[in-house]
């Protein structure tokens, strides 16, 4: 299943890239206004809004969009989230304790409430509902990768690396982070799913800050006045949400099942 959702996700991936070069004419343009919600053809696959705007260009930069957010949001939540959990399972104590109480508040709010109260305090952009996002997903990250170190950090090969002379800092990088890599590119690619979802609930309320710039949730908030008489103008984006989360899931879950599988043989292997 995980070549599956690598196979979905390139098909986003491409639509990103080329977005551009398939595109006949920029996103924000309306030039065809004679069309207006036109039923898909071959000329115009997913039809014309309400504007005189091609749906599949839209589409195509929207993917640009979406996984721009995506992506800036993951990245903020595994590389802090990593850092945090890490220095909170290795220290213990105050630090610890510190980081345990901020994580167990932060996971008492649902995801796109954090995101909305970021948001309040930042000025609506792009990169703001990456952070938004970001911080919503960050809880999340720091308590798994935490768990994580703990449980590592108790083992007999880093008592040995401590009993060499291996400093709190060495075996942090060297011994346990790399037994982690595994649950780190686990959880990267579920972030990846939520924090699509995420930006497009909150482009969805008009709060992704440029209203010109196609994203995926703002199309869907555009087009629910067009539901009765052009549908498909409503599906599509809804169906690009589903389909790139679907296709990060399945990759999450063909990653956890190879990690599983190699820890099984090499358990097996020590038997």
């Amino acid at each position: 299943m995980k070549w599956v959702g690598v196979a979905m996700l390139s098909v986003v991936v491409l639509a990103a890239v080329f977005a551009g070069v398939a595109g006949r004419h920029p996103p924000g343009r309306q030039p065809f206004r004679e069309q207006s919600l036109a039923a898909p053809s071959w000329e115009h696959p997913l039809g014309v809004d309400a504007v005189g705007r091609d749906a599949a260009t839209r589409l195509a930069y929207g993917a640009r969009a979406t996984l721009g957010i995506a992506l800036g949001a993951t990245l903020l939540a595994v590389t802090l989230g990593t850092l945090l959990g890490a220095t909170a399972g290795m220290a213990r104590g105050w630090w610890d304790v510190a980081v345990s109480h901020v994580t167990d508040f932060l996971l008492a709010f649902p995801a796109i409430l954090l995101g909305l109260v970021v948001l309040t305090i930042l000025r609506p952009s792009p990169g703001s509902v990456a952070v938004a996002v970001g911080v919503a997903a960050l809880p999340t990250v720091v308590r798994q990768v935490r768990a994580a170190f703990v449980v590592e950090n108790a083992k007999e090969y880093v008592l040995a690396a401590r009993a060499l002379g291996a400093g709190p800092w060495r075996v942090a990088v060297v011994e346990i982070l790399p037994n982690c890599a595994g649950l780190i590119l686990v959880l990267t690619t579920l972030t990846l799913g939520s924090a699509v979802l995420e930006s497009a609930g909150l482009a969805f309320l008009g709060l992704s800050g440029q209203p010109d710039v196609p994203e995926w949730g703002a199309m869907l908030r555009d087009e629910q006045s067009t539901f009765r008489t052009a549908p498909w103008l409503c599906l599509a984006p809804g169906v690009a949400i589903a389909w790139t989360v679907l296709a990060f899931n399945l990759i999450s879950d063909g990653c956890s099942a190879a990690i599983r599988r190699t820890r099984l043989v090499s358990g097996n292997s020590h038997k």
